[in-house]
């Protein structure tokens, strides 16, 4: 167990963290990833900076620990690096050997703790460089980790014993403050950050962690809860056969209202609604929702984002599209059910759909040609 300024790792290997993986490496890369090279720095407190030497990974028997801990902290990309982000720079030279990686490290954290802010809790600042199976891919990952009290449970002379450690890392994401994730390919730092911050109103972060990597939002609010009602529709659409009356459209319903009124959203909060509104289903079938869930926000690119949604975005009733048997195609805004268009079930297993509108057709010709609006 290495012992670096007074700072004692104390270690939970968590486990399966493949979820939380994908939601910015692939399946190859997730196949294949490994931390290559790791350094670390105290931040906090008024002592001067003091650049730390590299650690040797490959002779840290617990570099599982660490690699659990940036998988946690993997969200789905809502941020951009600004084009002269002095730290997207930097982390250029150590892709391409401008600058080692011991350099590049004690630069970032220097960087770091001048911009660390008075109020900040003190902690350590991790710099990771990770690889994959493909030589021109890399990755690096920069963590702000908070220490925990903790207390040890020890043999001393054939007995039990406790002893006290102050500085712990412990696996807890909450321990984890600040976290930023990028992809170098051929060289170049790619856009897209992989952001966390837990003293920001995610998905923004602190003003000071903001300047530190100089980047900025690149999804809005907006199209956030537009991805969402995406994951929402699809989801439900794929389980509709376990849900009550296999009413997909209804649980959508309930499942929109009780999201748009939370402070904030995220994956567990969206997968506790799905399940309300699915009836709280039995466990192989919460299973096969997970499943399905976990698919459709990873192609929304919405994993491990936690945002404040629209209102007005979720209350949006969806578009309804209806086929007979006769293929007639009839679509409609969500919200003119049972007001423009009423669907009734006939006693011969039948439906009368009527539609009434208060106003000339607006469009009233064959399919494929364009007819003049007011015509």
């Amino acid at each position: 167990m290495y012992i670096l300024n007074r700072i004692h790792l104390l270690l939970y290997i968590s486990g399966d963290s493949r979820g939380a993986f994908l939601s910015f490496f692939n399946d190859a890369e997730f196949d294949s990833i490994s931390i290559k090279k790791m350094i670390v720095h105290v931040v906090g407190g008024k002592q001067d900076f003091a650049p730390q030497p590299a650690l040797p990974v490959d002779e840290d028997p617990h570099i599982a620990f660490f690699l659990a801990r940036i998988v946690d902290a993997a969200v789905s990309p809502v941020h951009k690096f600004d084009e002269r982000s002095a730290t997207r720079a930097l982390l250029k030279e150590m892709a391409t050997g401008g600058k080692t990686f011991e350099e590049g490290g004690q630069e970032l954290a220097r960087r770091f703790k001048l911009d660390h802010v008075g109020s900040s809790s003190g902690g350590a600042f991790f710099v990771f460089e990770l690889g994959t199976y493909d030589p021109k891919t890399s990755f690096y990952s920069l963590i702000k980790y908070d220490y925990r009290e903790a207390v040890e449970l020890y043999a001393k002379d054939g007995k039990n014993a406790f002893r006290q450690i102050v500085q712990a890392f412990v696996k807890e994401k909450r321990a984890i403050q600040k976290s930023c994730l990028i992809r170098v390919k051929d060289g170049v730092v790619e856009g897209e950050v992989s952001a966390f911050d837990r003293m920001g109103e995610a998905p923004d972060l602190t003003d000071y962690f903001q300047k530190f990597l100089e980047v900025r939002r690149d999804r809005d609010t907006k199209e956030l809860s537009d991805r969402l009602s995406m994951v929402l529709r699809d989801t439900l659409r794929d389980c509709k056969k376990h849900l009550p009356g296999k009413d997909a459209k209804l649980a959508l319903n309930v499942t929109k209202e009780s999201l748009s009124g939370r402070d904030t959203v995220d994956d567990e909060a969206i997968r506790e609604a799905i399940f309300v509104a699915a009836g709280r289903p039995a466990e192989d079938i919460r299973a096969e929702i997970d499943k399905s869930l976990d698919r459709h926000l990873k192609s929304q690119k919405l994993t491990g984002v936690s945002f404040k949604p629209d209102p007005r975005t979720l209350k949006r009733a969806p578009r309804m599209k209806v086929r007979t048997a006769e293929d007639v195609l009839i679509e409609y805004p969500g919200d003119q059910e049972n007001r423009a268009v009423t669907l009734t079930e006939d006693d011969k297993g039948g439906w009368v759909i009527v539609i009434k509108t208060s106003q000339a057709l607006v469009e009233d010709d064959f399919a494929g040609k364009r007819a003049r609006r007011g015509a």
